[in-house]
């Protein structure tokens, strides 16, 4: 039998990163392992958000940590993606990498900003917190569902562009479903500001991501 070794270029940097991935994995668990437990969990039930959305704000350590995963993952992703579609304009990898994670980094840290700024103006601050909360936990867990799929894709699979346009279909409608749970726990209030709500619909939870994609490319 004939095996047929696949070459992987290039690929000590990406090594070190996954590394600095599962170990900022392993630190969010020694900082808290019961809450690290509770979002292993988050796509069976809703214990992590009702049990730690009052108590822990977005600044703690926890999800700090949580967040900065995030970034490094999805940011990754989003690497594998341009160099899959052969979208890369830059010669270095690990170059693209990084301004990937700078840009991606800006946009999120903006958005978060604008939203408690918006929160802080109209008084809204309580509903506004729940949300992000909501959103960012969901979303750093989107990270870890990444992660295994960005080692099979460097290591182990050659990557399609049929199979990352189904990945990217699949993450738009887990977010999708991730937002509207919200939105319909909150249907009176929105209904009451319809206006207002599709404004921050346009202008904060879909304009961000064409954005991010056009200062990338």
């Amino acid at each position: 039998m004939n095996f047929i070794t696949r070459e992987i270029a290039h690929i000590n940097w990406l090594t070190i990163l996954i590394v600095i991935c599962l170990l900022l994995l392993a630190i969010a668990k020694r900082v808290n392992s019961l809450r690290f437990s509770d979002f292993t969990m988050l796509l069976s039930n809703n214990k992590y958000i009702i049990s730690h959305q009052k108590p822990n704000k977005l600044s703690s350590l926890f999800n700090a940590i949580l967040l900065l995963f995030q970034i490094a993952s999805v940011s990754l992703f989003i690497f594998l993606c341009f160099d899959t579609f052969e979208w890369q304009v830059i010669p270095s990898q690990i170059t693209l990498y990084f301004k990937i994670t700078i840009i991606y980094t800006v946009v999120v840290i903006c958005k978060l900003l604008i939203e408690k700024i918006i929160a802080t103006i109209f008084s809204i601050d309580s509903i506004i917190d729940e949300y992000l909360f909501y959103k960012v936990s969901y979303r750093n867990f989107m990270g870890v569902i990444l992660l295994p799929t960005n080692i099979l894709f460097i290591y182990a699979l050659q990557p399609s562009k049929i199979a990352f346009i189904i990945l990217l279909i699949l993450l738009v409608i887990l977010n999708t479903i991730v937002l509207f749970s919200f939105y319909k726990k909150n249907e009176s209030i929105i209904l009451n500001h319809m206006f207002y709500f599709i404004l921050y619909l346009c202008a904060l939870e879909i304009a961000p991501y064409f954005i991010l994609y056009k200062l990338i490319s």
